[in-house]
């Protein structure tokens, strides 16, 4: 969490992540610490199927997108929510996600793009885990004017999702300042 804070893929007071522990449990971020103050200590503990919150640290605004996550997706062992400037930036433009880098294609794959709804609320966690049901292969669901959630087998590849499909959005809107992308993945080149 520190280190994406660092990164500028959050703010001191934005995004999430958690982990599945043992198929009954999980471990989430706080709401309330600044993210780059976030120790392990902080983490709050939450059961899967009934939302039981363990501790006295108030949990994510999140926690039921992450729980409906782990409840839909049993693949699914870790979870890292963003607000990527770049990657929200283009979502909310008239730019498609056409592949220009060969990492993001293997480390992204296709990334769904959603309205936004409120944040914490019941509507935006069941759009998400949805999204994330449809299709066991998405990796990143985008959400409108609001963020990334990732998902992955560990936190690792969850957080990788995330600085992959920042990385490719920071070409895409480079492109765009020179006239825009006029090579794309699995055409030939000149």
């Amino acid at each position: 969490m520190r280190s994406l804070y660092w990164l500028g893929l959050t703010t001191s007071i934005s995004g999430n992540h958690s982990i599945r522990h043992r198929d009954a449990w999980m471990w989430i971020t706080p709401s309330g610490v600044s993210r780059y103050k976030i120790q392990s200590n902080h983490l709050v503990k939450v059961h899967l199927k009934t939302g039981k919150v363990f501790g006295t640290i108030r949990p994510s605004i999140e926690l039921n997108l992450h729980r409906n996550i782990y409840n839909k997706r049993n693949d699914v062992r870790a979870t890292v929510h963003t607000h990527s400037p770049f990657t929200t930036g283009v979502s909310i433009s008239p730019k498609k996600f056409s592949h220009v880098i060969e990492e993001a294609k293997i480390v992204v794959g296709q990334p769904v793009i959603i309205s936004n709804k409120p944040s914490g609320s019941e509507d935006l966690a069941e759009s998400v885990s949805s999204a994330f049901q449809n299709e066991v292969s998405i990796r990143a669901i985008i959400i409108k004017n609001h963020g990334v959630v990732a998902v992955g087998k560990d936190i690792h590849q969850a957080r990788a999702v995330v600085e992959a499909l920042e990385e490719w959005s920071k070409i895409l809107a480079v492109s765009e300042i020179f006239g825009g992308a006029k090579y794309y993945l699995g055409e030939k080149y000149m």
